[in-house]
Parts: structure tokens; sequence; C-alpha cells
């Protein structure tokens, strides 16, 4: 009963449509017959001022007309009711088609002659500047398709901008089925209307077919006619890289030649687009090869270096310690234990910052965020460097009351500790080497200062980079990701880190956390801390 009734309905709706087009073809003929009925009323008028030639010639005026607005076919009829109507009313015997004077026979032919020969050329005239205008509108949305898809990146936001605009040209319906290679399928990855798509089997192996001959094939082709939609193939260079499905909104209506044109153009530029995704996507992935292995090598020659000096020392002294040839005194096994325990040290900073780095590029690290004391990350850090230190002069400037910041305890530690670390690399043997903090609006600035070589304005930028390491003539050990990591964590915690070198020589590295509302009353009791060692 369903069936039946959706049968009927369109049987009605493809009744209307035809009414509509008969409308449509007949609606120009209605208005060239009133134009020619206004000229007639205009005539009337001026009959008794102007001669029959004068008359003559305003019934040229409807034939223009008809044709420079509605074509040949009603400016033929206009002229023809032209002559009609004008032997009718004005030429003597009035009301009669009969001509007394034989050589008006003659001016009806040249004005019919006349009249056609005008309305041919206007004819061909507006079919020229319909021709112009269509050419203007072909290169146009040429050329506002390219610019859209140009600045798009993504190749699915790139096809549905392709489907839009070619659905918004013919006024149909249009999905893009594009080849996947891995399965020899072809996927609906866009459609105008959204929802679109094929209707049965028969559809797709139709698209199948065009994509694998390169073909048009569907309605209004001699391939594959039967089809509901027309299918364009999309290619680049003898291959095929998708297949456009067509189906206009008028059933039965086929596309003229200048849309079938279009649409090929159009399928040219998305070829193009699609090859430039595709490029771009590879260069990217080379490009993320290349870093790869760049990182890669990186990453072995610090290992080469930093993993096996520290390991080289704690091997050579534990077989020192392990002889039984040699005996030592209490000096020189303290030392020998020094040694081992400085490499141990060195060999668990290495370890740590690699696994920090990990977790950075990862981004698995989680913050234990808790209230912590500025001076209590510094006085722990500054215990577990004390060896370190030792050739340095060191200062330590933190003012009283600065207040809690919520972070994690251990990472904003770590960062002092590579701060630290870094400034004893680059710093000479018994420099200065000074930590300091101060609180601005809400925002806490630690600053460690060292004394080594400042830093270059175009370098201060890259020394935060993994690996980057600056050109020195002291040779310093270290696998270049200290700061890259202090700022990772600085981030992490919504702070900013950066360096400066308001003098010479040495650097002052910063970093910033934010001081969010605190839980109580701030304790007023703990004095300045000022020393130095």
């Amino acid at each position: 009963m369903k069936t039946a009734q959706n049968d009927n309905t369109e049987t009605n709706k493809g009744t209307e449509k035809r009414f509509a087009s008969m409308r449509e073809s007949f609606v120009p003929y209605v208005k060239a017959f009133l134009t020619v009925v206004l000229i007639t009323l205009l005539g009337e008028i001026l009959t008794p001022y102007f001669d029959l030639i004068n008359i003559a010639i305003l019934y040229l005026l409807p034939v223009l007309i008809s044709a420079v607005r509605w074509g040949g076919g009603p400016s033929f009829l206009a002229a023809g009711l032209g002559v009609l109507v004008f032997d009718f009313l004005f030429v003597p015997p009035v009301f009669s088609l009969s001509v007394h004077d034989i050589r008006h026979v003659f001016v009806f032919a040249m004005f019919l002659l006349v009249a056609i020969v005008t309305g041919t050329m206007a004819t061909k005239l507006r079919n020229e500047l319909d021709k112009t205008k269509e050419r203007e509108q072909r290169t146009l949305a040429l050329y506002a398709l390219s610019q859209k898809i140009a600045a798009e990146s993504d190749l699915q936001r790139v096809l549905k901008t392709f489907v839009e605009r070619v659905a918004e040209t013919i006024r149909g319906e249009v999905i893009m089925l594009v080849h996947n290679p891995d399965a020899e399928a072809l996927l609906e990855v866009a459609a105008c209307p959204s929802h679109n798509t094929l209707s049965d089997d028969k559809e797709r192996a139709v698209a199948h077919w065009v994509l694998e001959h390169g073909q048009r094939a569907g309605r209004g082709t001699e391939t594959l006619s039967a089809a509901q939609s027309l299918f364009f193939p999309v290619k680049a260079e003898d291959r095929t890289l998708a297949v456009l499905a067509i189906r206009m909104e008028q059933d039965g209506k086929t596309l003229a030649s200048e849309q079938l044109q279009l649409i090929e153009a159009f399928s040219n530029l998305a070829a193009v687009a699609i090859i430039r995704v595709n490029l771009a996507k590879e260069a990217e992935q080379a490009q993320w090869l290349a870093e790869s292995e760049k990182l890669h090598t990186a990453l072995l020659n610090s290992i080469s270096h930093d993993l096996r000096t520290p390991l080289a020392a704690i091997t050579g002294a534990v077989t020192s310690l392990l002889s039984k040839e040699t005996a030592y005194d209490a000096g020189t096994e303290k030392a020998l234990l020094d040694a081992i325990n400085e490499g141990a040290q060195r060999l668990n900073r290495f370890v740590g910052n690699l696994l920090d780095m990990v977790r950075l590029e990862s981004g698995i690290l989680k913050l234990n965020t808790q209230w912590c004391d500025i001076e209590d990350i510094v006085g722990v850090a500054l215990r577990e460097m004390k060896d370190i230190l030792q050739p340095h002069s060191l200062q330590v400037k933190i003012p009283s009351g600065l207040p809690l910041v919520k972070a994690d305890f251990a990472l904003i530690e770590h960062v002092v500790i590579n701060l630290i670390e870094n400034a004893v690399k680059y710093s000479p043997e018994e420099g200065m080497i000074s930590i300091s903090a101060r609180t601005v609006n809400d925002t806490v600035y630690v600053t460690v200062t060292d004394g080594g070589p400042t830093i270059p304005r175009y370098e201060r930028e890259r020394v935060f980079d993994k690996f980057y390491r600056l050109h020195s003539t002291k040779h310093t050990s270290g696998t270049g990701l200290g700061l890259s990591i202090c700022k990772g964590i600085i981030e992490a915690h919504g702070g900013k880190i950066w360096v400066d070198s308001p003098h010479e020589p040495g650097n002052q590295f910063v970093f910033s956390l934010p001081v969010p509302e605190q839980p109580g009353p701030l304790p007023d009791t703990k004095e300045e801390v000022f020393h130095a060692l």
C-alpha cells in the first residue's frame, strides 16, 4: 500500500514538473505578444501625428526586445504579429487584411525581412553574451574553488569544499569516492547534501568501472546509461584517484556540454589538490623520519659519551678497590669511593633526564601538585648538589614572606638541580653562582645566575631545544636535555622559562610560576635567607 502511495506521489511530482516546464517555455511567447499589444496601443495614440512608415518602424521594437530578452522564437512571433496587426489596424482598408495599394505588400515583405534579420542578429548577440557570461562564471567558479582548496591542508575538508562547489554549480547531488589502495575499495569521503549516498550496489559497480577504466559512465553517457547517477573520473597523470558521482535534482535531466566541461575542470583541480595533500603528508612524514633519525643519532652520540664516561670511572675505581695486589690507605680509598659515588649520581641524573624527556614527549607526565615553599625546594636541591658546588662560590637570596606555589615538589626541584648543574658546567672554577627568588604581580620568579660565557641573543631561544649545546672552549659533559626538560616541566605548571644576559660574563636563567590564592595567612616569622658559601 505504501509502495503504491509512493508511486502516485512520484507520478504527481513528475506531472507537476512537466507542467512547470511547459509554463516556463510559454512565458516568453506571452511576453512577446504583450509587447506587441503595448506597441499597438502606442501606435493608436500616435496615428494622428505619425505616417504609416513611422508606425511600421515602431513594430521593430518588440522584435528587438524579444530577441534580446527571450530568444529567436518569441522574436519571430513578434515579427509575424507585428505585420498582421499593422496591416489590420493601420493600413487602409482598416480592420481588414486586404491591401488597396500593392506597394504596401512590398513594405510588409521588407519589414518582415528586416525584422527577421534584426531578430536573428540580436538573438546571436544574446547567445554570445550568454556564453561569455557562462565562461566568466566558470572562470570565477574555478578561481574561487582553487582559492578555497589551496588554503586547506586536510584532505577531508578539501573534498568537502569540492563537492559543495560542484553541487552548487549544477544544482544537484554530489558524492566523492576516493580510492583506498590498501583495501582496493572506493570510500565515500564527502557528499553534498552530507547525508547523500549511493543508492545500491549497481551504482557502486558503475563507480568501480569508472575507477578501472578512467572514463565517464552512467546517466547521459553511452556506457552503463541505466544508472541513476553520472560518474566522473578524477584523474592525474593517467591514474584515477577518485570518482565523482552526480545526480541531478530533476529526473531525466542531463548536463549540458558547458557543465560537463566545467565539472571536468573541477575534477582536474580536485586531482591536483589530492596530489598536493598527499605530497604534503609524504613530505611531513619524510621530515619526521629525518628528525627521528637526527634524534636517534644525537641520542646515541650522547649515550656513547655520557654513559661510558661515568661507567669507566666507576669501573676503574671498583677494579682498584677489588685488586688484592695493591693496598690503599684510608685517604685513597675514600677518594675512590667518592669517585664511584659521583659517577653513580651522574648516571642517575643522566637516566632521570632521559626518562623525564620520554614522559614529556609522550604526554604522560602527571603533576603531583601540592603547596610548596620555594625556599624548601632550593634547599633540597642545594643539599643534593653540594659536592658539585664545592669548587664554586654560592650566594642564595630568598626574601621573607615569599608566597607558596601549587606545584610538583620533585619536578620543580629537578628544574633547580638542572639549572645549577648547567651553571656549574659553564662557570669558571671558583666562580660565583647565585640563586634568588622574588614575587611580582602574583608570580614567583626564581633566578639562577652563572659566571659563564654570555649566551648570544640569537641562541637564547635555542638553548632550550633538545640536544642543543653551546659552542664553548671548555669541555662540558651532558646530553643537552637538561634545559629542554626544565622548559617542559615549567610550561606544564603554567609558567615560563627564559635566559637573560644583562652583564658579561654571566647569564641569568629565570623561571616563573603562578601564585594561586593562598591556603591561609602566611607565617611572618621567617626572615630573609641570605648566605654565601
